[in-house]
C-alpha cells in the first residue's frame, strides 16, 4: 500500500468522506462514509457535524495521512485574471491586490489563490479563487474541536476538475454537480479548467418534484421510467425546475463558447446527489439539445470505487476529487491555508526542517574546519577523505541536489532561503515578517484614499515601495502614518510626481526596518 489521503466534503445534506490509497495497481477507495444529516438550526446542526466527524475519525488526525477539505462552490468568488509576471511566487504576492476591485469587500477579508497550469503562467489568464476568512475561520474551528488539522482547504469546483482530471476526461466538456443547495458547473479544455459556476438552482427542487409518487399522466417517456408517469401537475413542476437550470447552463454555454478562445462542450455529465434522481438526465439533454450523461466513475476507473456500493457514487464525487489534491502538480495546486490560516502541522515541518538545517550547517562548518587544518598538517590524503565526507553530509542534509560546488556556500544559501520561507509565517526570525509589514501596511490605508501599490521591493535592512495615489496630500498622509510606525525607523519620500494620467500623483517611499 501506498499513501493515503483524505477527502472530506461537509454538504448541506450530511458528511462525506473518502480514503483514498496509492497500490501497485493503481489508486482505490480503500475507506469511505456518508452521514446524512437532516434540516436543523445551526447550533444543532453543527453539533450534529462534530458528532459525524468523530464517528468518521474517532481519533482525530491521528496516523490519517494528509486530510483535504472543500470549501461549497458558493460559498467562494471566482474571477479570471491576467497574471502579471512568469514565475508563480511573484504572481502570489500581488494576486489578491489585482482581484481586489473586483470582490465585494476589502481584499484583507478575503483570503486568495489561484489555478493556472505551468504551460499558461506565462502572462496568460488565471482562474482566481477568493474566500471570505470569516467562512473558513468557522470552517476551520469546526475541524479543530473534532481533531482536525486539514493540510489544505480548496475550492469545490477544483476539487471535481481534480476528478476529472484523474478519469482521464482531457476532451472539451462540462460538469454539473446537483447539490441541495446549489448546481456547481465546471468546464474543462483538454486538461486546463475553463470554466466555473455556481448556480442557485439547488437538488433539493428536483427531489421534491421527482421524488413524489408516480402515477399514469402526461409526462413523455423519455421524461420518466419506463411504465410510469407523473401527473400532470407533477409534468409542470418538473419542466418548471429543470427548464430554469436548463436556461441558466444554455446561457452559460453560449457564453463560454462565443468567447475568443474558441471553446467548445462535446458533453455535458452529471454527478452530485440530484444526478441519482430519476429521469434527469433525459429532461436536461431534451432541454439542452446536447449529450447529457451521469458521470460513470466505474466505467472510467473500475478498480477505484469497487468497494464502494453504486448509489454512493455520485454522492462521494466531490471528497474523491479533494482526495486526488496529492496527484495534481504543485503548480496546479490551490490552498486556502495561508497567512494566519496556514496549517500547524505545516509549520511545524518547516520549523523542524530549519532546525535540520542549522544542525547540518554547524556539521558542515565543523568538519570544513577540520579539513583546512588537516590539509595543512597531514596532507593531501587526509584532507581528500575529509572533503568527502563534508560533500556526504551536505548531500544527506539536501539529496535532490545535482551541481554541487561550494558545499559550504550552498548550505548557507539554503539555510537563508528557509529562514525566509518560515519568517514569512512569522517564524523563528526576530525580525518583522513580511506578511505582518503587508498587514500594517493595509491598514495605514483609509477607505477614502485611493492608493494603489505597483512595486514592493523587501531587503534585509530596506524596503521601497512605489505606487500611484490620487492626490499628494494622501502621499503626504501615507507617509505620516508611515513615520508612525514602529517598524521602521527612517521613512524618506524618494519621488512624489504627477503622472501624465488625469488626478494621479505617483510615489516612491524607501524605509529602513526599525528592528
Amino acid at each position: 500500500m501506498g499513501a493515503k489521503t483524505w477527502g472530506l466534503d461537509i454538504g448541506s445534506t450530511g458528511i462525506k468522506a473518502v480514503e483514498l490509497t496509492r497500490t501497485l495497481r493503481g489508486y482505490r477507495v480503500t475507506q469511505y462514509a456518508y452521514l446524512p444529516i437532516g434540516p436543523l438550526n445551526p447550533e444543532e446542526r453543527r453539533e450534529k457535524e462534530l458528532e459525524g466527524l468523530r464517528k468518521v475519525f474517532p481519533e482525530g488526525e491521528k496516523g490519517k495521512g494528509s486530510l483535504i477539505l472543500p470549501v461549497a462552490s458558493h460559498r467562494t468568488m471566482v474571477h479570471r485574471l491576467s497574471l502579471p509576471f512568469q514565475d508563480r511566487k511573484r504572481n502570489r504576492q500581488v494576486v489578491k491586490f489585482e482581484v481586489e476591485p473586483l470582490l465585494p469587500f476589502p481584499a484583507e477579508q478575503a483570503v486568495v489563490d489561484f489555478y493556472a497550469p505551468k504551460q499558461k503562467e506565462n502572462g496568460n489568464t488565471a482562474l482566481v479563487f477568493a474566500v471570505p476568512k470569516e467562512e473558513l475561520k468557522e470552517q476551520l474551528a469546526l475541524m479543530q474541536e473534532a481533531g482536525l488539522d486539514p493540510e489544505s482547504v480548496i475550492g469545490e469546483a477544483m476539487a471535481l476538475f481534480w476528478m476529472v482530471k484523474n478519469l482521464g476526461m482531457s476532451a472539451s466538456g462540462a460538469l454539473l454537480d446537483l447539490g441541495h443547495e446549489k448546481t456547481t458547473m465546471i468546464a474543462w479544455e483538454g486538461e486546463t479548467l475553463a470554466l466555473v459556476r455556481s448556480i442557485p438552482i439547488a437538488g433539493a427542487a428536483l427531489s421534491r418534484v421527482l421524488g413524489q409518487p408516480l402515477e399514469a399522466g402526461t409526462l413523455e417517456d423519455r421524461n420518466s421510467p419506463e411504465g410510469a408517469r407523473l401527473s400532470a401537475a407533477g409534468q409542470a413542476a418538473v419542466s418548471t425546475t429543470l427548464g430554469r437550470l436548463a436556461d441558466e447552463v444554455q446561457r452559460t454555454l453560449i457564453s463560454y463558447e462565443s468567447a475568443a478562445e474558441g471553446h467548445s462542450v462535446e458533453n455535458i455529465f452529471l454527478t452530485g446527489g440530484g444526478a441519482g434522481l430519476p429521469g434527469v438526465e433525459r429532461i436536461l439533454s431534451a432541454e439542452l439539445k446536447r449529450p447529457v450523461a451521469i458521470l460513470d466513475v466505474e466505467e472510467k476507473r473500475p478498480s477505484l470505487l469497487r468497494d464502494v456500493p453504486q448509489e454512493y457514487h455520485n454522492m462521494l464525487t466531490v471528497a474523491l476529487g479533494a482526495a486526488f489534491w496529492g496527484t495534481v502538480e504543485e503548480g496546479e495546486r490551490i490552498n486556502f491555508r495561508q497567512e494566519e490560516f496556514i496549517s500547524l502541522r505545516k509549520a511545524r515541518k518547516m520549523k523542524t526542517r530549519m532546525t535540520l538545517l542549522f544542525s547540518y550547517a554547524g556539521i558542515l562548518a565543523i568538519l570544513g574546519i577540520a579539513a583546512f587544518s588537516t590539509h595543512l598538517y597531514l596532507g593531501e590524503k587526509r584532507y581528500q577523505y575529509l572533503r568527502a565526507e563534508v560533500r556526504r553530509e551536505f548531500l544527506q542534509a539536501q539529496p535532490g541536489v545535482k551541481n554541487v560546488v561550494n558545499e559550504l556556500q550552498q548550505m548557507k544559501e539554503l539555510v537563508r532561503e528557509e529562514k525566509a520561507r518560515v519568517d514569512a509565517l512569522g517564524g523563528l526570525a526576530d525580525t518583522s515578517s513580511p506578511l505582518e509589514m503587508i498587514r500594517e501596511l493595509s491598514t495605514m490605508i483609509e477607505p477614502a484614499w485611493k492608493v494603489r501599490v505597483t512595486e514592493l521591493v523587501m531587503e534585509p535592512e530596506a524596503i521601497e515601495l512605489a505606487g500611484e495615489a490620487d492626490s499628494f496630500d494622501t502621499v503626504n498622509r501615507l507617509k505620516s502614518k508611515l513615520d508612525r510606525s514602529a517598524l521602521y525607523k527612517e521613512v524618506q519620500l524618494k519621488t512624489a510626481q504627477a503622472s501624465s494620467l488625469e488626478n494621479v500623483v505617483e510615489f516612491k517611499f524607501q524605509m529602513k526596518r526599525g528592528i
